[in-house]
């Protein structure tokens, strides 16, 4: 626990001091010197606008002040600015490209020419199906699961690359980003009052899909490949809300709720072993684990050196009031929301999903570590 802790404080200055290095917008006419592509598949942690695209009553994520921090408008991000998968964009030298429901139909090469996002909000690894059977109100659980995403990319592959040449140059220089995926295969049942006995048997069946997942992008020839685990989520103002008043045995010493973070641990060392399985079968791919874990845990212990109001850690800054600020019954952009004058001081936008200045240090781990081994940065030629 010393060991983790020290590094833990070590990896939180780190993080402060280099957050700021990100430009205020991506370089025009730059191209990357080492991914020329991006492809991404998850929920709403990187959907930077798919859900907002299908959905008949996209809602909240729709309105104000949903996007009031950088592109001072709702964009279907679920944050108050940029997403993890901007800032990758951004280092990587993109424009912001289109979320794949928000090219044209039919799609172009050239709509697809840095790479496309398949993430969708509520997105789950397991498909909407198995959830029904298991009677499950599926209705806030959007039908475009891992797998779904999965033939999307298929499809887009197929009309930037028509042959077999094309294909397999696009698979072997591009960056792919599986995930985060899975904790709305938790978060659904959860909320819907299901047990800790209920949802810890999903966990296997998860982790399975995101490796079959993993497998088909390895089949078709992908080489450099990203799987973040699942945040803890005994850490989100949510969840701390909704099973509040507990006894003070049921939290750690962050505040966090011990049972549901040892479900999120559960998940990511099976899906940390699951990957080393996955690297000795394909010796010849590199299949880097995402720590976002660790890394919020260092952000929550150690806010201030972040930038974060230690005393508003696990509030949301932009919520329905009550403990937490995370009161279910009112949405952040409803009459009577508390919203904070500043998101940058807080980890938790809305109560489940975080801010752009937390995503900011999730996308510095990933790109720069010590959350990834290697990071995306070390394969690229660009100095910074």
């Amino acid at each position: 626990m010393a060991t983790l802790a020290l590094r833990l404080m070590v990896a939180a200055a780190l993080l402060a001091t280099t957050a700021s290095a990100y430009p205020a917008a991506p370089p025009k006419n730059r191209s990357s010197s080492c991914y020329p592509r991006l492809f991404s598949f998850g929920d709403s942690l990187i959907d930077t606008g798919n859900f907002i695209h299908y959905s008949k009553a996209p809602g909240s994520v729709s309105r104000p002040p949903y996007g009031r921090t950088f592109f001072g408008r709702p964009t279907g991000r679920w944050s108050d600015g940029r997403l993890i998968v901007d800032f990758i964009v951004e280092r990587l030298g993109y424009p912001y490209w289109p979320a794949y429901l928000q090219a044209k139909s039919p799609a172009t090469k050239e709509d697809f020419r840095y790479g496309a996002n398949f993430a969708v909000a509520s997105g789950t690894a397991l498909n909407q199906l198995l959830f029904q059977k298991k009677r499950l109100d599926v209705s806030g659980i959007t039908p475009y699961s891992l797998g779904i995403q999965i033939g999307w990319f298929k499809k887009v592959l197929a009309a930037i690359a028509p042959t077999k040449k094309e294909r397999e140059e696009v698979m072997a220089k591009s960056l792919f980003l599986v995930g985060e995926i899975g904790a709305n295969d938790y978060n659904h049942p959860f909320f819907q009052n299901k047990t800790l006995g209920w949802v810890k048997p999903l966990v296997p069946k998860v982790i399975r899909s995101i490796a079959m997942s993993i497998e088909a992008l390895i089949g078709l020839g992908a080489k450099t490949i990203y799987v973040p685990g699942v945040f803890p989520l005994g850490c989100v103002p949510r969840y701390l809300f909704f099973y509040r008043g507990g006894d003070a045995g049921d939290y750690d010493d962050a505040g966090c709720l011990r049972w549901l973070n040892g479900l999120t641990g559960f998940h990511n060392d099976m899906l940390k072993a699951k990957i080393r399985d996955l690297r000795r079968a394909h010796p010849g791919v590199s299949i880097t684990y995402v720590d976002y874990y660790d890394e919020i845990i260092s952000i929550i212990t150690t806010p201030a050196p972040n930038g974060f109001d230690p005393a508003k850690v696990l509030y949301a800054c932009c919520g329905g009031g009550g403990p937490y600020n995370a009161n279910l019954a009112i949405k952040c952009p409803d009459p009577g929301a508390v919203r904070c004058p500043d998101p940058s001081k807080y980890v938790s936008w809305d109560g489940l999903h975080m801010t752009e200045a937390a995503y900011r240090i999730m996308a510095r781990g990933m790109l720069d570590g010590p959350f990834a081994k290697p990071p995306i940065m070390a394969r690229c030629n660009r100095k910074y």
